[in-house]
């Protein structure tokens, strides 16, 4: 009897394990499959080796979702209907993995009473489990258990496995739509800057025409840059390279010089903007560039989103604690699914051909990272498609403004007395625009495109100003600055470094090497013309009193 039993035993553990070794061929036929085919195959495959009446299998099929649940009886695929009977008696089940329940008591299940044992996927409830049925009066033998653990594991990788995949997918997709949406974002604005430079070629073009189309490249001109600004952005906060220069600041005044930045846009989609400001000093601690970009960030979405003739609100609420700025649309609003996601890199409530100015899908997760910066919080609410939409920007509450005289506003006009400027940069196009844009403002302009040539004629010109592009050949604008600084002879002079390299860093480097001030092209002329009534102002002062 005990030699009968010994072989048994030994001939069911052959079995085990020809049905362990089967098992790790699973993996094979679930590449390239989602996660519930892998569940599914997985639940068909135990079913060919373990005697099961069934299987309630639930699992979250992508990270984040909700777990779904489904369910085969006597190896086939539950009926919708026979769904809810299954998921009430499962609710009742021990939920203890890896154990037979209940010290191999039946429990009550739609067929009948049953054997259950539940395994997880993974390490933890997180990842999901399944519960497995007989009537066996054995169930589950010390094999079937091993081939149901091994199962499961092997599941679970799978699972993992299908969710990279699609993740990649994802990933691809995303960045697919992106660079679609790059390339029509820059060339939108390349249209009327081309149209406007072919019509000042014509001879019939008439001064109107010309102011005209000059205020249009100039706006499209600051689309662009901000385009690109907001760009680098997303390269400094993903590597920790943005710093906060905060101080008390009104939270007002952000707010009207957010206002002033995106009127254009509002004026041009007919827009209604509404404006609810307290009479109260609004005070918190933070970067006074950084939050007026957060709030145009908010109301270009607005604008963006809200068909023309809209109504769009900006609204300063304060507690004791606490001041935010409020941007209310009567937009297209935002579904439930999307909240959640709106404020990541690249994402947009809708991509289409219909929505020419739907932008990159990084403003609002830009203006996110950037009040996180401050302490604060930014959130999204939407009573749904077609309701609006409202974003807060809440931020602590800082002490009291203090009182300040306010200074005279400096005459810019000293700004064109005639300075004599050495403009150097290597593309001929920029350098001789910006020469010409010199000489019309008043300035001696002398371009050259290489810097060999600036070092051999600086002191036959005796420049007061240096415009020196960094990307140069043969030396960078760096080096060509120390040598500058470097050469005997000159009379005294300012070095402006005017640059597509505009990180922190870049205008660190700059100033080490001597430059004066740092400018980010394309340069703003009214930013331009603050720097040379800077430079008026200083180099009137050295020559009096040298």
């Amino acid at each position: 009897m005990n030699v009968d039993k010994a072989i048994a035993t030994q001939a069911d553990n052959g079995r085990g394990i020809r049905d362990l070794m089967g098992l790790l061929a699973l993996p094979a036929p679930w590449l390239g499959k989602d996660g519930r085919t892998v569940l599914q195959l997985m639940a068909q495959a135990v079913e060919r080796l373990v005697p099961l009446r069934f299987s309630v299998i639930e699992a979250s099929i992508l990270d984040g979702e909700a777990p779904s649940a489904f369910i085969r009886i006597d190896g086939a695929d539950a009926a919708s209907a026979e769904l809810p009977a299954w998921q009430a008696a499962s609710a009742l089940w021990p939920r203890t993995a890896n154990i037979a329940a209940s010290g191999g008591e039946h429990q009550p299940t739609p067929i009948g009473p049953m054997r259950i044992i539940r395994l997880e996927f993974g390490v933890s409830t997180l990842g999901g489990g399944a519960w497995f049925g007989s009537d066996a009066p054995d169930f589950p033998t010390f094999t079937q258990l091993a081939v149901l653990r091994a199962a499961a594991s092997l599941a679970a990788t799978g699972l993992q496995a299908a969710r990279m995949a699609h993740e990649r997918a994802e990933a691809d997709r995303l960045k697919d739509e992106f660079l679609a949406m790059l390339g029509h974002e820059l060339r939108n604005p390349l249209a009327p800057i081309r149209a406007g430079a072919s019509l000042w070629q014509s001879e019939h073009v008439t001064p109107e025409q010309i102011r005209r189309t000059g205020a249009i490249m100039e706006r499209q001109v600051q689309h662009m840059t901000h385009l690109v600004d907001d760009l680098l952005d997303v390269s400094r906060l993903s590597t920790g390279g943005v710093t906060l220069d905060n101080a008390v600041l009104d939270l007002r005044e952000v707010a009207r010089l957010a206002l002033e930045q995106s009127r254009s846009q509002v004026d041009a989609k007919h827009h209604a903007l509404l404006i609810d400001m307290p009479v109260d000093a609004c005070p918190v601690l933070g970067d006074r560039e950084r939050l007026v970009q957060i709030v145009v960030n908010l109301l270009n979405n607005a604008v963006r989103y809200t068909p023309p003739g809209g109504r769009i609100t900006l609204a300063i609420r304060t507690t004791p604690s606490t001041v935010g700025v409020a941007v209310r649309d009567t937009g297209i609003g935002i579904e439930a699914g999307m909240l959640a996601k709106i404020f990541d890199w690249f994402t947009q409530v809708e991509r289409s051909t219909e929505r020419s100015d739907a932008g990159l899908g990084v403003g609002l997760a830009l203006a996110r990272r950037l009040v996180d910066l401050h302490g604060g919080t930014l959130r999204a609410a939407s009573a749904g498609l077609g309701q609006g939409s409202e974003f807060e920007m809440l931020l602590p509450r800082a002490a009291a403004l203090a009182t300040q005289a306010a200074a005279p506003a400096e005459d810019l006009s000293a700004a064109f007395t005639g300075l004599k400027v050495l403009v150097v940069d290597d593309n001929q196009d920029a350098g001789t625009t910006m020469g010409m844009l010199l000489e019309a403002l008043g300035h001696t302009a002398t371009v050259m495109h290489h810097p060999y040539a600036a070092l051999e004629l600086a002191a036959d010109l005796q420049p007061d100003v240096f415009l020196l592009d960094i990307g140069l050949p043969a030396i960078d604008g760096y080096e060509l600055a120390r040598r500058l600084r470097a050469l005997p002879g000159l009379c005294p002079f300012r070095m402006v470094a005017l640059t597509g390299f505009g990180q922190a860093k870049d205008q660190h480097t700059a100033f080490e090497a001597g430059f004066d001030f740092h400018c980010t092209k394309p340069v703003d002329i009214e930013l331009l013309s603050a720097i040379f009534a800077n430079i008026v102002a200083s180099l009137r002062a050295e020559r009096a009193a040298g």
